[in-house]
């Protein structure tokens, strides 16, 4: 069971990356780029619940060398996506 929620972390944490690029990518259209903001306001609701799961499994032994340290590569990956997002949105807002 814990194998098989690494493998889903995993492509959770892929899945993120992938829609942060896409929004990221969003131009704004009517209404003041409201629906920009709510596609990175679903994104973040998405990031937590998924970064809960990777603390998790973070230090499980059952999953094994190759997926433990592939589940800790992805919490890394995830931590420092989010980190760097947050960064931009602080420099985008603070002008």
């Amino acid at each position: 069971m814990s194998k098989a929620f690494a493998v889903f972390y995993v492509t959770a944490v892929l899945a993120l990356a992938s829609c942060a690029a896409l929004i990221w990518r969003l131009r704004c259209e009517s209404f003041g780029c409201m629906g920009v903001g709510v596609a990175w306001f679903a994104w973040v609701v998405a990031f937590f619940p998924v970064l809960a799961i990777g603390a998790a499994l973070r230090l499980r032994s059952s999953l094994g060398t190759r997926l433990r340290k592939l589940t800790r590569l992805a919490v890394w990956v995830q931590v420092a996506l989010g980190l760097v997002l947050l960064g931009a949105w602080v420099c985008k807002n603070a002008v």
